[in-house]
């Protein structure tokens, strides 16, 4: 498989140009599936067109491919904009949301930008507790929000507990569970709960193409849930918002699943790898089943912010998470081998000076 070079990328378009390895977002090192690729170039043929409204299409092989009802699937331009639709529709002006303490920070936003008030809930040791969550619901509780696996935690939370969750919360909540790196967890006691949408009727369960696909710059979530809350969403959605381009590379991308077990597998590679070396070197990592690991500076912020100074000097984009209350932590995405070897080195430099 050929890898094509890191894309210099940041959230806001800023990201320096003396960077050349970015470790820092989260995203696949690895290009797309080459069918993905040939679908892609040949919408260039009909961009006069508008897309499908409902990405028909991608929605019939996620169907197809999950043993799904495609009339409960909705896609749309990213994860963050399934999320940004369920608050505007399930979060009101006062209502409690429940979230992970180190959850996606995405969730915060959405519940001030609705004028709801967040109730994060700790983890032990960076894992959720369902039974923090359960004790946290008041009668003003309308939603809990539930990245599993957690973002930047890269913890889960086993499937037993999740069924329980759903079982013991009160039925009016809704329960969104975000499942962006669903695809990278293997272990046989994880689950995204796509079968609890048929079971109850206020779950919500997201997904992305993002991660393992490959398809960041497209720009491809969808969510599954029952015919009334994607109905509900759909009319909050707009107009044409998942391109012709997006469409077709990402029905494409999930039919190859060999290409995206081989991606898997070199991600999960190097995330023992990066664990492996680091934990060698006297630092706390904690385990992680998704594309990233979170790493934690014994010695504090300080050994923190000087390392990562020290990373941008030699060209190494990582990801301080000071904004989740983790000043002494970092996360990595993984790469590809070369740049797995070469943010080690820097590693071992700076440390062992």
């Amino acid at each position: 498989m050929k890898h094509s070079p890191p894309q210099p990328q940041a959230p806001a378009g800023m990201m320096p140009p003396k960077f050349r390895i970015n470790l820092a977002l989260n995203e696949s090192p690895y290009p797309p599936s080459p069918k993905a690729i040939e679908a892609y170039q040949e919408t260039v043929k009909v961009l006069n067109r508008y897309p499908n409204y409902t990405s028909a299409e991608l929605r019939l092989v996620l169907g197809e491919k999950y043993g799904l009802d495609d009339r409960k699937i909705m896609c749309a331009a990213g994860t963050e904009q399934i999320l940004s639709y369920i608050a505007r529709a399930y979060i009101g002006e006062g209502d409690e949301v429940i979230h992970p303490k180190y959850g996606f920070m995405v969730y915060r936003f959405n519940i001030a930008m609705q004028g709801g008030i967040s109730v994060p809930v700790e983890h032990d040791d960076f894992i959720i507790n369902v039974d923090y969550i359960l004790d946290a619901v008041t009668d003003k509780t309308s939603v809990v929000i539930l990245d599993n696996p957690g973002n930047p935690t890269g913890t889960y939370v086993p499937y037993d507990d999740i069924k329980r969750l759903r079982a013991e919360l009160p039925q009016h909540i809704l329960l969104v569970l975000d499942a962006a790196y669903a695809e990278f967890a293997y272990e046989d006691d994880y689950d995204a709960g796509l079968e609890l949408v048929d079971k109850y009727e206020n779950v919500i369960v997201t997904r992305t193409l993002s991660k393992l696909y490959g398809l960041s710059g497209l720009r491809v979530g969808w969510a599954y849930s029952t015919e009334e809350i994607i109905n509900t969403l759909l009319h909050l959605k707009g107009g044409f918002n998942v391109s012709k381009p997006a469409q077709t590379a990402g029905a494409a991308a999930v039919l190859d699943q060999e290409y995206a077990d081989e991606c898997r597998d070199k991600c999960r590679a190097g995330i023992d790898y990066l664990t492996a070396e680091l934990r060698a070197m006297g630092l706390n990592v904690t385990s992680s089943v998704c594309n990233f690991i979170m790493l934690h500076f014994p010695d504090g912020r300080d050994q923190m912010k000087n390392t990562n100074d020290y990373l941008k000097d030699n060209g190494i984009m990582v990801g301080p998470l000071g904004a989740y209350d983790l000043p002494a932590s970092l996360r990595i995405t993984v790469g590809t081998d070369a740049e797995n070897q070469a943010f080690i080195r820097a590693m071992k430099d700076y440390l062992g000076k």
